[in-house]
């Protein structure tokens, strides 16, 4: 009994070594629609006011290769591109989107803070008012351009909102969208099998598990690419303390998630399978070459053209 036992275990630990650098062994490799070194998180919250057309229009005009932006709906099922769930924070007055109708919804503030820039903010030039833009709008305006949705609510009038203007504009292969939920995730593929999709962090930590008992290389993955966050800079920098959950348990769990996610062999198993890796949210070149050194397919920054000037003096990771 022993020595079958043994057997198993040597084969099963051969099989997976084998398989984790040869994946196309048992697995076809996927092939993904499009290169997206640089992305504009927000469309550049750090250089125009985040998620309004002129800030992804000038991340457009610096080279971006994707948009990112969040949607949310208002009372009224207007798909609009918004992070908060409340406008306090954005616009100045109070109240969470949902109760409002879009010919309601005030104009951005002229000063907003930067994501994870604590004490940073940005307050663009012109003083002009920047209007809460519809999802429709962005599509019209960038139909050639990769987009990257984050759907921040579990509404199914929401995910069918984004599905249908999807559909309209035909935008399947350049859109990829997802959720920090899971539930949200399986909506979304159930509701458009075929757009682009990524893993929820709930998904995320089942596969590093995966990979660290050596199951990864076995198992199929239905997801387009993974957005992973650079953790060192969300800890530094205050991200559990923004989301009110700065507890010793939480602080302890992001440490560990933080060594189980820098390992380069979980990165480059999933790009020798064809899915790129983004990592999130890097604004420094310091930040830029950790996620790069990592094996990033590509950086999602506030700070479009900080990036793109990376890019330009590094051009080795172009090649990654």
């Amino acid at each position: 009994m022993l020595e079958v036992l043994t057997a198993f275990v040597a084969g099963y630990v051969f099989a997976s070594f084998i398989l984790l650098r040869r994946p196309h062994l048992l697995h076809s490799r996927k092939t993904f629609p499009f290169v997206a070194q640089h992305i504009s998180h927000r469309g550049g919250a750090g250089e125009n006011i985040e998620n309004t057309k002129k800030a992804f229009l000038f991340a457009v005009q610096s080279n971006t290769q994707m948009l990112e932006l969040d949607c949310r709906l208002t009372k009224d099922n207007q798909v609009v591109v918004f992070h908060d769930c409340d406008l306090q924070r954005c616009t100045g007055h109070s109240g969470p989107i949902s109760d409002f109708d879009y010919s309601s919804l005030p104009h951005y503030l002229n000063r907003l803070n930067v994501f994870l820039e604590p004490g940073q903010d940005f307050e663009p030039s012109d003083p002009s008012p920047s209007p809460i833009i519809p999802l429709r709008e962005v599509f019209e305006a960038f139909p050639d351009v990769a987009i990257n949705i984050d759907i921040k609510v579990n509404d199914d009038r929401l995910i069918t909102g984004v599905s249908r203007l999807i559909n309209e504009f035909s935008r399947h292969r350049l859109t990829v969208w997802g959720g920090m939920r899971k539930v949200i995730v399986d909506k979304c593929k159930i509701a458009n099998p075929t757009v682009l999709t990524y893993p929820s962090p709930e998904y995320v930590l089942g596969f590093l598990f995966a990979y660290y008992v050596g199951l990864l290389p076995f198992l199929p993955i239905s997801f387009d690419c993974f957005e992973l966050p650079l953790v060192s800079v969300l800890r530094k920098k205050g991200f559990l303390k923004q989301h009110n959950c700065d507890t010793p348990t939480a602080r302890v769990l992001a440490r560990v998630f933080e060594f189980l996610i820098t390992s380069p062999g979980f990165i480059q198993h999933l790009k020798r399978r064809g899915i790129p890796v983004f990592i999130w949210v890097c604004n420094t070149d310091s930040e830029f070459k950790t996620a790069f050194d990592m094996g990033a397919s590509g950086v999602m920054t506030d700070f479009p053209t900080r990036l793109q000037t990376f890019l330009n003096a590094n051009p080795e990771f172009t090649q990654q």
